[in-house]
């Protein structure tokens, strides 16, 4: 099915780790305002709609996690705070475990990521994602399966493909960790895009300080050359080969540690990148 492009295009934003519940997070609102940002600096009008996957609820009902908080809760009996302090980290590691399982919670993650790029595409709408942090695995796991699908992005006409284009931030996808027999993110082998000339850009945002980015628990910076940080490194061989632009931004947001990770929303940058995709 080819896109309306009278139709506003979506923006499809999924989450990293979080905490509590899906509606806390409302990252619709702040992506909002960066692009809006941008466009009244230019004197343009667009319409354009900002969605949200939610996924940490399916990741708060995982077993595991539910045994988590009540050891947290058992463990802190009459100490609210340091309750609260376990009862955070359960969670916030549970999301990342979960991931990495790649059991049938990560399945049901993906599916319902899949559903909704789907959707709005089977309503005419140009879909571009915005993955950041954990999110970014899952939002590259499925675009890269829908890829394989046959049909899907065949041919030359952008018209018909379901996603325009990945942006990824704070990713730790250039991270190559082992915890036993086990990879943290493993990586993802690209499928090629079956088109001759048309691209598939990914662009990708990260902070040498951002420790999600660099593995590097406090935040030392990672040396880096040019604009390409550890996942451009990681994943730079084959790219191109296969339809895949890759672009890595270094950004620079004064911040440093776990405000580093955080700081991206706020970067203007990002709302330039967002308005040149979809309407530069």
């Amino acid at each position: 099915m080819a896109v309306d492009l009278s139709k506003p295009p979506h923006i499809l934003v999924v989450h990293g780790v979080q905490t509590g519940t899906n509606q806390k997070i409302s990252l619709d609102k702040t992506v909002r305002a960066l692009v809006d940002r941008v466009l009244a600096a230019s004197h343009i009008h667009e319409d354009y709609q900002v969605l949200q996957y939610l996924y940490e609820d399916k990741s708060d009902a995982h077993p595991s996690v539910q045994l988590g908080k009540l050891l947290a809760g058992a463990i802190a009996k009459g100490r609210p705070l340091t309750r609260r302090a376990l009862s955070m980290t359960v969670d916030l590691i549970g999301d990342v475990v979960i991931a990495a399982g790649q059991g049938s919670t990560a399945a049901s993650i993906r599916a319902g990521l899949r559903q909704q790029i789907l959707h709005s595409h089977q309503q005419g709408h140009r879909v571009l994602l915005l993955a950041h942090s954990l999110g970014s695995f899952y939002a590259l796991q499925v675009l890269n399966e829908l890829i394989a699908e046959p049909g899907l992005f065949q041919g030359e006409d952008r018209r018909f493909w379901p996603v325009q284009g990945l942006v990824t931030i704070g990713s730790p996808l250039g991270l190559n960790l082992q915890i036993g027999p086990w990879a943290i993110f493993p990586k993802v082998t690209l499928h090629p895009l079956p088109a001759e000339h048309e691209r598939l850009p990914w662009h990708n945002f990260y902070s040498r300080h951002d420790p999600i980015v660099s593995g590097r628990v406090f935040g030392n910076k990672v040396e880096v050359e040019g604009t390409e940080g550890p996942l451009e490194l990681r994943y730079r061989k084959g790219c191109d080969d296969k339809g895949w632009l890759l672009h890595g931004h270094y950004v620079n947001t004064g911040q440093r540690w776990l405000l580093a990770h955080t700081a991206y929303w706020q970067d203007p940058s990002l709302g330039l990148r967002l308005v040149a995709m979809l309407w530069g």
